[in-house]
């Protein structure tokens, strides 16, 4: 393992102890051989195996077929690579080479806050390069525990890694917000999937789906667990007491319609979302936790136009761009419940993945009904859930309805 002294060397040397640990990591086009994403990746636990970003592999792992991975070193050198194993929640990826590739970089722990770090990577294809930058410390609205960078990432240093003054890993590069601030994966992470593969000496994953399926699911299971335990206060629209934010990791904006002087109805709307979508591929990221309360009433409409007006709210969808080859249709089911003493429709749809067993879109609607010129919807939807556990937070939020007149 590579265990350089850089507290009292200058960036120079740490260039010097490093470059042949780390690479370019390229996904090709197979028909074209011309590359169609690039990150960086190092070398680590061993000589022969390297990690990166889950994002600047994804190309590869969903379509093996057409794509290949190769490495790119600082000399020129360059060659095939396989997948070895990957962890999607943490934008993670383990990959192998038929050669050795240098000495490996050593895990270690995050630093205090406030220390500096060296940032590496191969930034905008330019060539290897290394950023100093400080630990800002664990983000701590972040459940998955990122650390704040401030250094300047830029695309294509995705995967390099970020080191202590003693030379040690201590973070993953993985995103860039502007403003010479990043976000790096703690390398504990990697330790975790390192671990599993040395138990299987280093044999490939059978079926990645499958393990992707059961990563989403299991941090699926845990954050609505989390939301479930959680207290979540309360909040009035029209006259329905529902749950307030879920979560710290929520963010609720009220995004109701200006009343005028001349309106024929009022119209109320909360929505609530979690964005924390789990990346997959260019067309998909799976996670989402969203809801909406909306509230609408009238003293100048008739019933029939009230109906009308109130209809055209209820139109709940879940805004992910997948097709037929990906997701089975949605079934869904209506039903008529009575909650905190006043009737409602209940529909309850659900789709499920096609490569990701287990893996379901869970879309849930309650309306109002009995009410001549008032009504009110409450919209949840989750994305890449397990269905029974999306369903009983649903079942729990309901619960917690009160009616006040």
């Amino acid at each position: 393992m590579i265990t350089p002294c850089l507290a009292e060397s200058d960036t120079s040397s740490i260039y010097e102890e490093v470059e042949s640990s780390v690479y370019q990591i390229r996904v090709i086009n197979n028909e074209t051989g011309k590359k169609v994403a690039i990150g960086s990746g190092f070398v680590v636990e061993k000589d022969s195996i390297l990690a990166t970003n889950y994002h600047v592999v994804s190309e590869y792992v969903n379509a093996p077929d057409v794509f290949s991975l190769e490495y790119l070193s600082t000399s020129g050198d360059s060659g095939p690579l396989a997948l070895l194993d990957l962890d999607v929640i943490h934008d993670l990826a383990v990959l192998r080479s038929l050669k050795p590739m240098g000495a490996p970089l050593k895990i270690a722990p995050v630093p205090e806050k406030g220390a500096v770090l060296y940032s590496l990577g191969n930034p905008l294809d330019l060539g290897f390069s290394i950023v100093t930058g400080t630990n800002n410390g664990i983000m701590t609205q972040d459940q998955d525990g990122n650390i704040l960078f401030s250094g300047s990432l830029n695309p294509g240093m995705s995967g390099g890694p970020t080191l202590d003054e003693s030379g040690n890993i201590i973070g993953i590069n993985v995103a860039t917000q502007g403003n010479s601030l990043g976000f790096l994966v703690p390398a504990n992470y990697l330790s975790v999937i390192l671990e599993r593969l040395a138990k299987s000496n280093f044999v490939p994953v059978k079926d990645r789906f499958a393990r992707i399926a059961e990563q989403l699911i299991e941090k699926s299971q845990r954050t609505l667990d989390r939301f479930s335990g959680n207290d979540w206060g309360s909040t009035r629209i029209g006259k329905l007491i529902v749950p307030a934010e879920l979560d710290k990791s929520m963010r609720c904006w009220d995004v109701s319609r200006t009343p005028k002087k001349d309106d024929l109805f009022r119209h109320f709307l909360t929505e609530c979302s979690n964005q924390e979508n789990t990346y997959l591929s260019k067309n998909l990221a799976l996670g989402a936790i969203n809801y909406e309360y909306i509230w609408m009433d009238s003293e100048k409409l008739h019933p029939l136009r009230f109906f009308t007006q109130y209809e055209k709210m209820n139109s709940s969808f879940i805004d992910i761009d997948v097709s037929k080859s990906d997701v089975t249709n949605f079934a869904c089911h209506t039903s008529f419940l009575e909650v905190a003493g006043q009737n409602f429709k209940t529909t309850v749809c659900r789709r499920d993945y096609l490569r990701y067993k287990g893996l379901s879109d869970m879309l849930f609607s309650l309306a109002l009904v009995g009410h001549e010129r008032q009504g009110g919807l409450f919209n949840l939807d989750v994305t890449g859930t397990n269905a029974s556990a999306a369903f009983g937070l649903f079942k729990k939020m309901v619960e917690t309805f009160k009616w006040q007149s």
